[in-house]
């Protein structure tokens, strides 16, 4: 293996995906930086390189199919003079002494090197639960697959998975893994969603359904893969009548349940979210280290495309304002946490005196909340102690999707800055 190599970045950006490269093209824009991205993969894009359609609406301002748009966020970064490193995994993180340089080991097959920043960003992502990580029973049998292993093997390496294929779990990644399979010329045996609702728009869903011509089994949990050396069918129990029936299939594909991909912050002074498994991060970003931010599915699991391309813009316009005001703060920090069934809340860390500043809606990356289970009719409401400081109501709240929290309508006359802001939701009616 070669010496290892000692360089110096103002900011190192790891992970080539839209937050990534959003972020690298916002601070391109100030030349005079030395910017580098670092990217495990041979390819620039992230996710979206295996994807079908919908991308870029909201950032590019135009749709195009996944391997487009990874196309196309490719082709401007390359334009830029961030210095670009593919089949380079950041195995390592030292954050720095207060105000002082961080460090990043980076292995590569030019071996291993360093490099000192000012300011480090990691949009390295989210991966999707596995069957030992959900508890599912049953033999494992060749033949199951994640969403993301689905895409590859079929966008990627155009193999067919299998003849008969069965969805567990019914996020948006669900329905993507219905275009994907019916392209691929494998049938859909149905879809198996635990909650009593499915977690994704309903309408989409059932008119998937129709046209492909498979059943959605609702409050309905695996309690056994069948098969040994591949799959040949899956038992399900419906949890209303614990009726207890088979479906033959020769794949299955385990979806959705995201989590954040940050094995870089094990082991580091970085503080660690327990809800979202990502750090803490502030309303600029800003994790718990002076200098080392976060954006995209890193922070929460899975999200979309578009508004993680936004966030990794925004996190570059918050580093390149804090290089003009030397890290300054304007005000003291108040602790945002969430109550079941919120699943977590991020940001989880405000400025009131700033908060004029945040925009929050389904456009723009701010403040927001997913929640573990579809609800109807559901109130949310912001408390601190016992004051409470904001109310909404909401006719329906689909599970894991994200829903802005607009932070400027709280009262923050009634804030206790020490006990901070708690998020409690429940139902009106039924």
């Amino acid at each position: 293996m070669t010496n290892k190599k000692s360089f110096i970045l103002d900011v190192a950006i790891v992970g080539g995906g839209p937050a990534g490269i959003s972020a690298c093209l916002e601070l391109s824009k100030m030349q005079e930086l030395k910017v580098a991205l670092f990217e495990s993969e041979a390819e620039l894009g992230g996710i979206p390189r295996t994807c079908h359609y919908f991308f870029g609406l909201r950032d590019r301002k135009r749709i195009y199919n996944g391997a487009s748009y990874a196309a196309k966020l490719n082709s401007l970064i390359r334009r830029t003079s961030v210095e670009i490193y593919t089949n380079a995994t950041v195995v390592k993180i030292i954050p720095g002494k207060p105000e002082g340089l961080h460090r990043i080991e980076v292995l590569s097959p030019q071996g291993l090197n360093s490099y000192e920043c000012h300011f480090v960003l990691l949009a390295t992502g989210c991966f999707e639960s596995s069957c030992s990580v959900r508890s599912i029973p049953g033999s494992r049998p060749a033949g199951i697959f994640t969403t993301g292993a689905l895409q590859e093997l079929v966008r990627l390496h155009h193999q067919k998975p299998g003849k008969r294929a069965l969805i567990i779990g019914s996020e948006h990644v669900a329905l993507s893994s219905v275009i994907t399979l019916r392209s691929a010329g494998t049938s859909i045996a149905g879809i198996v969603e635990e909650d009593g609702e499915i977690q994704t728009y309903p309408s989409v869903a059932k008119a998937m359904s129709f046209f492909f011509g498979f059943p959605i089994y609702k409050s309905t949990s695996v309690s056994a893969i069948l098969g040994d050396k591949r799959v040949k069918g899956v038992e399900l129990v419906n949890e209303a009548d614990q009726r207890v029936f088979s479906v033959e299939c020769d794949t299955v594909f385990i979806t959705g349940k995201f989590r954040s991909y940050s094995p870089l912050i094990d082991d580091t002074s970085i503080e660690r979210d327990p809800l979202t498994f990502g750090p803490v991060v502030d309303m600029n970003l800003m994790t718990s280290v002076p200098n080392i931010f976060a954006a995209g599915n890193i922070l929460r699991g899975g999200d979309m495309h578009d508004l993680c391309a936004l966030e990794g813009k925004q996190t570059a316009e918050n580093i390149l304002r804090r290089l003009k005001s030397g890290g300054s703060s304007t005000g003291e920090w108040v602790s945002i946490t969430a109550e079941s069934p919120i699943r977590y809340v991020v940001p989880q860390k405000v400025i009131p005196a700033e908060i004029k500043s945040q925009r929050s809606s389904w456009l723009y990356p701010g403040f927001a909340i997913q929640v573990e289970h579809t609800l109807k009719y559901p109130i949310l409401e912001a408390w601190s102690g016992n004051e409470k400081i904001w109310g909404g109501s909401f006719s329906k709240i689909i599970a894991n999707n994200r829903i802005p929290i607009p932070i400027n309508r709280f009262d923050w006359n009634k804030v206790d800055t020490k006990k901070g802001i708690t998020l409690k939701l429940k139902t009106s009616k039924s």
